[in-house]
């Protein structure tokens, strides 16, 4: 067994500690398009080669944001939207269609292109240090951007918010740790009307932090979330027109 050991170490992270050829093929085949082929069958497209390019933690600014971003809708559309349906929203209001964000942040490719996404984002944006959101919506995109953060060098916290304080211990709404005056920026999955985003919002100004902009990964544009979008910075990476693919 442990002569084996050296050999798994070899296939797994090459000669000095990169990632081998093996290696990298898998995780191509994870984030390229359905149909794109991968190194042993023709050589893997120069975009993507950030996977095989990390210094010190950090991976090379090569990652492709339109490529990305119509591998995320086309997963969007086969995975989280529904039409032709009667549903009951988080806001209370009946819809006709769905955007179940998360089938995409639980996705292990959805969550991985959205929160890169999302970090693209956030770049235009230094001074913000955290990301979060209202439980249970934001938990895994918060942890997933995150976690990221610490490949591109931006480093965010995460935090997320409770709907009701805890009623033991500290009684806190927030779990992590936000500063008075600290920018952060709030994360949901899909907006509607904005009430989620708001009780997310209230809770991070009760602790005296800012919250600087709104992040989603869809927004329905819903004419009742028209003053929300107004009162803050709302930055969406798809609009449902997008998803739709309305002209």
């Amino acid at each position: 067994m442990l002569e084996n050991r050296p050999r798994r170490r070899k296939e797994l992270g090459g000669e000095a500690g990169g990632i081998s050829d093996r290696g990298v093929g898998r995780i191509a085949r994870a984030i390229l398009p359905s149909g794109t082929r991968t190194r042993g069958e023709t050589a893997i497209p120069h975009s993507w080669r950030a996977i095989e390019s990390r210094h010190h933690g950090r991976v090379s600014s090569t990652f492709e944001l339109d490529t990305a971003r119509a591998r995320l809708l086309g997963l969007v559309r086969e995975l989280a939207y529904r039409s032709g349906v009667d549903i009951v929203l988080a806001s209370g209001k009946r819809s006709d269609f769905y955007i179940n964000g998360k089938r995409i942040s639980l996705h292990p490719e959805g969550l991985w292109l959205m929160s890169r996404l999302l970090l693209a984002e956030l770049a235009t944006l230094p001074e913000i240090t955290a990301i979060g959101g209202l439980t249970l919506g934001a938990d895994p995109i918060a942890a997933g951007v995150s976690a990221l953060s610490w490949e591109t060098g931006q480093n965010l916290d995460a935090f997320l918010v409770r709907k009701e304080a805890k009623g033991h211990g500290t009684g806190s709404r927030i779990e992590g740790t936000l500063a008075e005056g600290q920018k952060v920026a709030v994360i949901e999955d899909t907006i509607t009307t904005g009430g989620s985003a708001r009780k997310a919002i209230d809770a991070v100004r009760e602790v005296g932090a800012d919250p600087v902009v709104v992040l989603a990964l869809a927004d329905r544009m819903d004419p009742e979330g028209d003053a929300f979008r107004k009162e803050f910075d709302v930055r969406p990476l798809f609009s449902i027109e997008e998803i739709r693919g309305d002209d």
